[in-house]
C-alpha cells in the first residue's frame, strides 16, 4: 500500500464518529473516492432491503411500511448495529474491504452477534459493579446502580433501536466515554464504574463517607465521582510523605504541599506527581500482569489489571493539572479534603416510640416461634422502631447467644454507638466482670472487638458525641 493511500486512512480514521460510525465511515470513503457510485447504489440497495425485512419484524408481518420516523429510528439502528462489525476489525483497512466486498446483510448479521454478546457482557459487568458498590449515601450513585441501569436493560431494544441509550444515569464518571451511544455507552460506563469501585475498595467505606462530608455537607446530594475525590486525597497524601493508607489531609499537610511544589518547574512538577502515582500502583499491587507473572506473584493479593493502571494514569493526569491550578490559586483547602466525621458535631438522639406491653409481647412471641435468624431479622426490622425496644428485645430469651451476630451486622454505626452509649452508661464500658453483664452485653462487646479499628474508632467516637 502506498504512503498517499496510508496518509489518506489516517486522515479517514480521524474523522469518523464513534456515535455514527457505519455513516461517517461511509461518507469519507465515498468522498475520498475510495468507494464509488456503484458501490454505494448497492450499499444503499441492501440496506432498504434489511430496513424492509426489520420493519415487517416491526409491525409483525402485518405491513412492510412504518411511519416515517420509525423508519428513520430503524435505519439508525441499523446502521449502528452495522458499525458495531466494522470497529471490531483489528483495523481500518480490514472494514474498508468487507465494505467494498462483502453484502451488508452479512456486516449486519455480524454485527447482531457482536450486540448480543455485549449485552450479555453488559449483564456480567453490572453485576461484578453491584458486588463491588460503595457503601454511600450519595443519591446519584445509589440511584444510578439501583434503578437507572437496570432500566436500560429493561428499555433497550436492540433490533429496533440499538442505537438509543434508554435509562437514567446521573453519576458522573472521573473519565467520561464521548461520543458513544447504545450498548457502547453502557459498556464503557460500567467498566469505568468498576475500575472506580476496585479502587476505591481499598480504603474504608466510613473513611471515604468522611472525606465526602469533609468535602461537603451536602456531597449524599451532589453529582461528584468520589473515585476522583479519593483518589485526589490519597494522590495528596503520597505527595506530602505519608506511607499510610489514610485519606485525611491536614491544614499542615496541605501548607506543607503548597511550599513543596508552588517552586518546582514544569517537568520536576510532573515528575513528582509520577513517582507518587507509581508509589500508590506499588502499593496496592496494581502491576503489569506480564511483570506479575515473571515474579511469580499472581497468587498474592491485588489488582494486575493493565486497563485499570491505564484509568488511574489518565485519572492522575486529570488531577495533576488540577493540583497545578489550585497552587497557582493558593486554594489547596478546595482540592486536598480534611476528614470530617460525623461525630465532630453534637448528636442529640430522641428514641423512637417503644410499643405497648402487649404488642412487644406478641412480637417477642413470633421472634422466640422462628427456627431461622434470617426471620428474626425480618420481624426486628419490621417492628422494632426504638433502641429501648432493642435492648428490651435482646433480654427477652427470644435471641440465643450465636445469633447476636448476625442482628448486630444489620446495625449501622449511629444504633451501635447508642448501644454502647447504654452500655457505657449502665455498667461502664471498661468494666471486665462479665458477672454483672447480661447476656447481650458480652456478646456486643465482643462483636465490637472484631470490628475493623477505624469503625470501632469510629462508633467510639460517635457514643462519646451522643447525648440521650
Amino acid at each position: 500500500m502506498s504512503n498517499s493511500i496510508l496518509n489518506k486512512e489516517d486522515a479517514i480514521q480521524s474523522s469518523l464518529s464513534n456515535e455514527n460510525y457505519f455513516q461517517s465511515l461511509l461518507e469519507a470513503l465515498y468522498s475520498n473516492n475510495i468507494i464509488g457510485d456503484n458501490d454505494m447504489h448497492r450499499i444503499q440497495f441492501q440496506l432498504m432491503n434489511i430496513l424492509t425485512k426489520t420493519a415487517g419484524y416491526y409491525t409483525k408481518e402485518e405491513s412492510s411500511s412504518v411511519r416515517e420516523e420509525i423508519a428513520l429510528q430503524i435505519t439508525s439502528s441499523i446502521y449502528y448495529t452495522v458499525g458495531l462489525f466494522l470497529k471490531s476489525q483489528p483495523d481500518l483497512k480490514h472494514a474498508i474491504d468487507m465494505i467494498k466486498k462483502d453484502d451488508v446483510d452479512y456486516l449486519f448479521a455480524q454485527g447482531e452477534e457482536i450486540l448480543k454478546a455485549k449485552m450479555d457482557e453488559c449483564n456480567g459487568l453490572y453485576e461484578k459493579v453491584i458486588d463491588t458498590r460503595l457503601k454511600t449515601e450519595n443519591q446519584a450513585y445509589t440511584d444510578t446502580l439501583d434503578y437507572g441501569i437496570p432500566l436500560f436493560f429493561r428499555q433497550y431494544d436492540p433490533r429496533f433501536a440499538s442505537h438509543e441509550t434508554p435509562g437514567s444515569i446521573d453519576y458522573p464518571l472521573a473519565i467520561i466515554g464521548e461520543d458513544l451511544t447504545g450498548i457502547e455507552y453502557i459498556e464503557d460506563y460500567l467498566s469505568k464504574l468498576l475500575f472506580e469501585n476496585k479502587f476505591c475498595s481499598f480504603f474504608e467505606d466510613i473513611e471515604i463517607d468522611a472525606l465526602l462530608r469533609g468535602y461537603s455537607q451536602d456531597s449524599h446530594q451532589m453529582l461528584i465521582n468520589i473515585y476522583k475525590r479519593v483518589l485526589t486525597n490519597y494522590l495528596g497524601g503520597t505527595l506530602a510523605g505519608k506511607t499510610d493508607r489514610s485519606l485525611d489531609i491536614t491544614e499542615g499537610e496541605r501548607t506543607y504541599l503548597q511550599s513543596l511544589l508552588k517552586n518546582l518547574s514544569d517537568v520536576d512538577f510532573q515528575n513528582s506527581v509520577k513517582t507518587a502515582e507509581e508509589k500508590i500502583l506499588q502499593q496496592f499491587m496494581i502491576e503489569d500482569s506480564v511483570k506479575s507473572a515473571e515474579k511469580n506473584i499472581s497468587q498474592q493479593p491485588g489488582i494486575y489489571d493493565n486497563e485499570l493502571v491505564a484509568y488511574i494514569s489518565k485519572t492522575v493526569n486529570i488531577i495533576s493539572k488540577e493540583i497545578k491550578r489550585h497552587i497557582q490559586r493558593d486554594t489547596l483547602k478546595n482540592l486536598f479534603i480534611t476528614l470530617r466525621w460525623p461525630g465532630d458535631e453534637k448528636i442529640k438522639f430522641e428514641d423512637g416510640k417503644s410499643l405497648q406491653d402487649s404488642a412487644f409481647m406478641q412480637m417477642t412471641d413470633e421472634i422466640r416461634d422462628c427456627s431461622r435468624v434470617e426471620d428474626k431479622i425480618k420481624i426486628i426490622r419490621e417492628e422494632v422502631y426504638s433502641i429501648k425496644d432493642l435492648m428490651d428485645v435482646f433480654t427477652a430469651d427470644c435471641i440465643f447467644d450465636d445469633e447476636f451476630p448476625d442482628i448486630f451486622n444489620i446495625l449501622g454505626d449511629l444504633e451501635m454507638a447508642l448501644l454502647m452509649k447504654h452500655i457505657s452508661n449502665e455498667i461502664g464500658w471498661d468494666n471486665d466482670d462479665e458477672e454483672n453483664e447480661k447476656e447481650w452485653q458480652i456478646e456486643f462487646r465482643r462483636y465490637f472487638e472484631m470490628l475493623g479499628e477505624k469503625r470501632r474508632n469510629q462508633i467510639i467516637r460517635m457514643s462519646e458525641e451522643i447525648e440521650l
